[in-house]
């Protein structure tokens, strides 16, 4: 009787360990040399007020950025901490894959599988900041190892239905991080149902209650949205649109344009030849199965909303992280490994360089929205404690949320609103009838302006202008304001 065989990867471990190490150095460098994004200091004033859930996200990011600045304080370092957490988390999974993939000599498809994942700028990026992203990798790939453990272990045994149990509560809690973990969920029903070896488990009671435990750890969020008028749901499915939605409005061809460019184009004829060629393994086989399930399910999504609104770059990551423990095994040149690398080396030096020392957008008279606002925070802090304290105002708000948010960061102080008219957290915590008539500091730039701002107060004074430079150029521009007389719009 023949044995079946995993594929060998036989390349310069070296190599691979030496681009692991650059990539995590510059990882590390962002880490503790990046102010926060305003996205970051959002979700970081979250956890700041806790929550049953949140307008935009699920609450468990918040919760565990709580927990880390309970512990560590309020820093960047409690901020981004959990990132390498998570990689580590990563990392554990990919090696238990290598081990199962190439037993004779795991590192030498982990080393590969790690450069894949750290030089995609989709997977570097999302693992390095602190949005909700890097913990939905993670437990997107706890889940579907645990679904695989399972799988092995019940088409062997009829039994191991502790592992499902487990993989439900990996599943509940990446819903319980991004909504978007449920497509997750459907791609692993998509996976029992395609094969063979594993459809009498749609007549196991056991399927079915592992399903109610992973939508019963969801219970946070229902219950917050029965309270808040089914706010997230409405701003997913409608208000975050602003109207522009449109059956003509194909976004499509973006759509794919850009998923080339941040997973990597190098990355697509490995991706292509694991949908044609099969790795030869039973869990090799299994695992396949159930990635290609995620990247169909996923991608079919997220290009179905792309034909009529604009989507973003990362929405699709469930469609690709399960693939990125896989590519070793059809990337057998040694060039095409090494060309991969210094793509996302490269990006990583440009997000280094964007991120820490001066946008290039700004040396070239653009503007980074992104990056570009994320400078200059500690001292625009620093005047207005210093203005909060002369004009004894009411509050502190700015005109969009990423600006509320950087502020409060700076300042430590979870109290900053923002009052535009764009639908955000800010607009539940904030009580316009409890702050009527009082006189506030506002911020603004001039990207953002006063037109959202100006009608809700009798006057606004431009009292001080912060500016931060690089290079000879102005980066960032804070416009501090005294608003007399604040009203509801």
């Amino acid at each position: 009787m023949a044995t079946e065989r995993s594929p060998v990867v036989t390349r310069p471990v070296t190599i691979a360990q030496f681009a692991v190490l650059l990539l995590l150095a510059i990882k590390l460098y962002l880490s503790i040399s990046a102010p926060p994004i305003g996205d970051e200091a959002y979700y970081w004033m979250w956890g700041q007020k806790l929550g049953w859930s949140y307008f935009d996200h699920p609450p468990l990011h918040a919760w565990l950025l709580r927990l880390m600045g309970t512990i560590f304080g309020w820093n960047l370092f409690s901020l981004r901490i959990l990132t390498w957490a998570t990689l580590i988390g990563d990392a554990a999974i990919f090696w238990s894959w290598a081990k199962r993939l190439q037993p004779d000599d795991p590192g030498a498809w982990f080393w590969p599988s790690a450069v894949i994942f750290l030089a995609s700028p989709l997977f570097l990026l999302m693992s390095s900041i602190a949005f909700h992203d890097h913990l939905l990798i993670f437990l997107c790939l706890l889940s579907a190892h645990l679904f695989l453990l399972f799988t092995e272990k019940w088409v062997a045994t009829g039994r191991g239905f502790t592992w499902l149990y487990l993989a439900a509560v990996a599943l509940g809690l990446a819903v319980l991080t991004k909504y978007n973990g449920v497509l997750l969920g459907v791609a692993v029903a998509v996976f029992f149902a395609v094969r063979r070896e594993s459809r009498p488990l749609y007549r196991s009671p056991h399927l079915y209650l592992a399903a109610l435990l992973s939508v019963a750890i969801q219970a946070p969020v229902f219950y917050w949205n029965l309270t808040e008028g089914l706010a997230s749901y409405k701003f997913h499915l409608s208000e975050r649109w602003g109207g522009n939605i449109s059956l003509t409005g194909n976004h499509l061809p973006e759509f794919v344009l850009v998923a080339l460019i941040v997973v990597s184009p190098i990355l697509f004829p490995a991706i292509y030849g694991l949908v044609r060629r099969p790795l030869g393994t039973p869990f090799a086989d299994r695992a396949r199965a159930l990635a290609l399930c995620a990247l169909v399910v996923s991608t079919l999504t997220m290009a179905g909303i792309a034909s009529v609104v604009q989507t973003f770059f990362y929405w699709n990551i469930t469609g690709f992280v399960l693939l990125m423990p896989l590519l070793a095994g059809w990337m057998r040149r040694r060039w095409i490994l090494a060309a991969h690398a210094i793509y996302g080396i490269l990006f990583a030096i440009v997000l280094a360089f964007n991120a820490t020392i001066v946008p290039i957008a700004n040396l070239t008279g653009g503007y980074d929205w992104t990056f570009s606002s994320s400078f200059g925070w500690p001292a625009v802090a620093e005047r207005v404690k210093a203005l909060e304290a002369d004009h004894k105002v009411g509050f502190i708000a700015a005109a969009r949320y990423t600006t509320a948010a950087q502020l409060g960061f700076a300042m430590q102080d979870p109290d900053v609103t923002a009052i535009a008219d764009r639908p955000d957290q800010y607009h539940l915590w904030f009580d316009p009838a409890a702050h009527a008539g009082e006189d506030a500091l506002v911020i603004s730039d001039p990207q953002l302006g006063l037109s959202e701002i100006a009608p809700h107060f009798d006057r606004l004074t431009l009292l001080e202008t912060v500016e931060n430079r690089a290079y000879g150029d102005t980066i960032y521009l804070a416009q501090i304001y005294l608003g007399t007389g604040y009203r509801r719009r």
